[in-house]
């Protein structure tokens, strides 16, 4: 498992410019005491906390969220066994994780947040790879390819001469089911996968390196423009370029998944104004920062719903 660490984000001009605007249209909080409210689970999710926390300092300074971009799953443990208010996902809950929290007496509100897509990205040291098929993706990361497939010209022909490294997140993580899932594979890619901790540690190791190709998130992959560059992919004849656009537009669906936040009510209900404060942020502004974070906005109609469930 790789060791690099997780890099800084958001600190250009734009963004603090955006976080400003945020900030502006927030409610004011009553004065309390410093929180530790905590953020655990999907790491795709991190950059709409960052961007919330940052926004809500503004006008709470020295206010904090404890992040942990730990993965879906274990994020999800930690709220079914009450221990985290707030959870991010990459996925929705499994039933027998939604057992798991009603035998603990853990309920919860789920709130979409945004589309994301799993992208394929290369070093923008590699110019070449434009483009690939779904099938040759497949192949790329099938399980029997480990060992065998180990140069790009055996990919395809024209390609470069090239050793084939690949890269994603580890096992803890609900894009490496996902992904495998979405190209057939059951769950399982090549065992010499480099595999990492978080989605930004993947992408800097293939910008690193021009013959690797890795699977991030969308919104980390555009974070990371200038150093990675998404590859597009030929599905059904069609040569299609993950985006906003393409996104929104069903053109990238086989691999566009939902994100969510889960929101222990009870246990949000025991922390400071602040806490709680910061929470109405999230839940009132999910779509302002989710644009930021380089998601792709949900319909406006399920942010209203959003505000509903919302309830503590």
């Amino acid at each position: 498992m790789s060791t690099l660490s997780h890099r800084p984000r958001y600190l250009n001009i734009q963004r603090l410019a955006f976080i400003a605007l945020i900030a502006a249209s927030t409610l004011g909080a009553t004065p309390a005491a410093l929180a530790q409210l905590k953020y655990i689970g999907s790491d795709s999710l991190e950059p709409v906390v960052d961007a919330a926390q940052l926004a809500f300092a503004r006008s709470n300074a020295g206010y904090k969220v404890q992040i942990s971009g730990t993965g879906t799953s274990p994020g999800l443990r930690e709220l079914c066994t009450g221990r985290a208010a707030l959870v991010g996902a990459s996925r929705p809950i499994k039933p027998d994780e939604a057992k798991d929290c009603a035998g603990m007496g853990v309920q919860y509100s789920e709130i979409p947040v945004a589309l994301d897509a799993v992208v394929m990205v290369v070093s923008t040291k590699n110019t070449w790879l434009k483009e690939l098929t779904l099938a040759e993706l497949s192949t790329i990361f099938a399980p029997v390819a480990a060992g065998k497939l180990m140069s790009w010209k055996q990919v395809r022909p024209a390609f470069a001469d090239l050793p084939l490294r690949t890269a994603g997140v580890g096992v803890k993580h609900a894009t490496f089911a996902f992904f495998a899932d979405a190209l057939g594979l059951k769950g399982f890619v090549r065992s010499d996968l480099k595999d990492f901790a978080a989605h930004s540690s993947t992408g800097a190791y293939v910008a690193s390196d021009a013959a690797a190709i890795g699977f991030i998130s969308m919104g980390e992959a555009k974070a990371l423009e200038g150093q990675v560059r998404i590859v597009s992919l030929n599905i059904g004849g069609v040569v299609v370029t993950p985006d906003a656009e393409t996104v929104k537009a069903g053109k990238y669906d086989q691999l566009t998944r939902t994100l969510y936040f889960y929101i222990n009510p009870t246990l949000l209900a025991k922390g400071s104004a602040q806490d709680k404060e910061f929470m109405r942020l999230l839940v009132t502004d999910t779509e302002k920062l989710a644009t930021f974070a380089n998601l792709v906005p949900l319909r406006s109609l399920q942010y209203q719903e959003n505000k509903k469930r919302f309830a503590f």
